[in-house]
C-alpha cells in the first residue's frame, strides 16, 4: 500500500471518528437538556404546590377559638 493511500485512509478514519463524536455530542446534549428541562419543570410545580399548601394552611382559621 503506497504512503499516499495509507495517509488518505488514516485521514478518512480520523474524519469519520470526528463526525461520530460530533453526532454523539449533539445527541448527548439534546438528551441531557431534555432531562434537565423535565426536572426543572417538576421542581417548579412542586414549589408552586408547596407554596399553595402553605398559604392555605396558614390562611385557615384555628380549630379552637381563643
Amino acid at each position: 500500500m503506497p504512503i499516499a493511500d495509507r495517509s488518505r485512509s488514516l485521514l478518512a478514519t480520523a474524519v469519520g471518528w470526528l463526525l461520530v463524536a460530533a453526532i454523539v455530542w449533539f445527541l448527548l446534549r439534546f438528551v441531557l437538556g431534555t432531562v434537565f428541562w423535565i426536572l426543572r419543570s417538576v421542581l417548579v410545580v412542586v414549589v408552586i404546590v408547596g407554596l399553595a399548601w402553605a398559604y392555605l394552611a396558614l390562611k385557615s382559621p384555628d380549630d379552637e377559638p381563643r
